[in-house]
């Protein structure tokens, strides 16, 4: 599925199965937490269209080569979730990455930019 969305950048989106299952597979410890991102990851586009858009960051040196950045969406749905969606270098598009806690995001969060 692909579709363009606004929400503190322009992102052209391509979300494939292969997408939803590396979303699926990023578990936390909490399973009740790990439903909740499972049930989100089933509307990516309204998640994006309904999200604080919270900033951006460069990737780790030597990791996901194929990445330019990656930018992070949040809501606040009985607890925060985070949406991780990275720019895909040569395509220019936008792809879900991972659906994360507010512990893992402040672990994750140097260098965030607006």
């Amino acid at each position: 599925m692909r579709f363009t969305v606004t929400n503190g950048i322009k992102m052209d989106v391509e979300v494939t199965k292969s997408d939803l299952k590396t979303i699926a597979s990023k578990n936390t410890q909490d399973n009740r937490f790990n439903a909740f991102k499972n049930k989100l990851a089933q509307d990516i586009r309204g998640f994006i269209e309904k999200a604080k858009y919270e900033g951006w960051r460069e990737v780790i040196p030597g990791k996901h080569p194929e990445t330019a950045y990656f930018a992070y969406f949040s809501r606040e749905l009985g607890e925060k979730a985070y949406l991780c969606i990275r720019k895909i270098k040569n395509t220019g598009l936008f792809k879900p990455y991972a659906i994360i806690d507010q512990k893992t995001f402040d672990a994750e969060i140097t260098n965030l930019r607006k």
